[in-house]
């Protein structure tokens, strides 16, 4: 029996000759094997100690006292492979949700892929392909009502637009949080989707910003905005468009290029844009392996480098994002372990999560709504290199965070149940 086909038993009802799976690190436990069949009580009493509630068990791999005790325990764990008729339709509903996202995920970046190809030579052409990508954007948007920012699969996407995407979600419910109307999230959304177009007039290699770039690299480098700017107003767009992006290399404390700004020379666009594009360089960078996670990358903008933002803008995006973002993996109160789906900014400390559960296979696997769940909370953030290898699967957290919005309640309230 593979780890995946597992069941879940509490520690309380646990007995000699349980084949067990214990999911914790190899100095989380005295025992030589993190699975092995329980042959004395003493094994249990321990097994009690390390304050589990629950743990995995095999029955297949199990030798108990009586084929009766067996069966029982095995059908008990077994009840919820038999979804309701209810579950069925949560389950669904669940489904076309998320896949309603990442189609319009990836929709907005192939038609972001198009618009680059235009930019040069035809520009009138592209301004135009992006302002109606905009406008549908903070159309959906507004039309939403409250909105939780949603996680994506790593798939959704074409991969060379998955930041331009992303930011421009992200800086769009930003720009919503902190009460800007469609006249205000309009520039705010064009330039965000067109901050990085001047990258296209570099060489291949210097188009991500790199620690090891020399002197002469990372002039080169910061050029970037100076050519966005120039292909912009090529494009025809706004001169506050313009502007904003200018200035998305530009922090309140002066520390920005190309031109070290500070304070109120930044206008609150460009504010609000530096802050998405310095959090999505830090869980997307060029080089996967360097991506920090969700949870850290805030931390780190709080604790190291709050002096770079608008104090009030940070405080909002953080509100926004929750203390552990979409894509964050996370040990809850009961010791299971989650992945972060989704975040409703009016509730940052009760978001919706995939709950790591053997006895459901994980597209059967119902997203649990911690505002639901008032006994249930999140207890620690943790690297995915922290989880056993079964959760790890299970979950899946991805290299690459991409984002979208949805409804915050639908018309079938989906919530999970404990």
């Amino acid at each position: 029996m593979s780890d995946h086909q597992a069941s879940f038993i509490d520690v309380d009802e646990l007995c000699v000759g349980m084949y067990i799976y214990l999911d914790l690190g190899w100095i989380g436990h005295p025992f030589a094997l993190n699975n092995f069949k329980i042959v004395s009580d003493s094994q249990i009493e321990t097994i009690r100690g390390l304050g589990l509630k629950r743990l995995r068990w095999s029955p297949e791999r199990s030798d108990l006292a009586t084929p009766d005790t067996a069966s029982s325990v095995a059908e008990t764990a077994g009840e919820v492979r038999s979804p309701s008729a209810e579950r069925r339709q949560l389950l669904l509903a669940q489904h076309a949700s998320l896949e309603r996202c990442e189609r319009e995920f990836s929709d907005a970046t192939r038609s972001f892929r198009d618009i680059l190809k235009l930019v040069q030579t035809q520009p009138a052409l592209a301004r135009e392909r992006t302002e109606a990508m905009i406008d549908d954007l903070v159309g959906k948007l507004l039309d939403q009502g409250e909105c939780f920012i949603r996680l994506l699969s790593e798939k959704a996407g074409e991969k060379s637009s998955l930041h331009a995407i992303n930011v421009t979600v992200i800086a769009l419910l930003l720009g919503k949080s902190l009460g800007l109307d469609a006249a205000a999230l309009k520039p705010l959304g064009l330039s965000a989707l067109l901050h990085d177009i001047g990258k296209i007039e570099l060489p291949e290699r210097l188009r991500w910003r790199d620690d090891g770039f020399n002197a002469a690299e990372r002039k080169l480098f910061q050029q970037h905005v100076d050519h966005g700017v120039g292909l912009a107003a090529r494009m025809g767009v706004e001169a506050e468009v313009c502007k904003i992006i200018a200035q998305h290399h530009e922090y309140v404390d002066g520390s920005g290029f190309p031109r070290q700004l500070s304070g109120d020379a930044l206008t609150q666009a460009s504010r609000i844009l530096v802050l998405v594009n310095h959090y999505d360089n830090l869980c997307n960078p060029a080089n996967p392996v360097a991506a920090i996670t969700p949870h850290k990358s805030l931390s780190l903008m709080f604790a190291q480098s709050r002096q770079k933002f608008d104090a009030a803008i940070l405080g909002i995006f953080i509100r926004m994002m929750g203390v552990y973002p979409p894509g964050s993996m996370v040990m809850l109160t009961d010791d299971r372990y989650a992945l972060v789906v989704s975040v409703n900014s009016s509730r940052p400390l009760k978001p919706r999560v995939l709950i790591h559960d053997p006895r459901i296979p994980r597209d059967d696997a119902l997203v649990v709504d911690l505002e639901d769940e008032p006994e249930l909370g999140i207890r620690q953030s943790l690297k995915p290199v922290q989880l056993p290898r079964a959760v790890f699967d299970y979950l899946s957290p991805g290299q690459r965070m991409c984002y979208f919005f949805e409804r915050a309640r639908n018309p079938l309230d989906l919530r999970g149940s404990r």
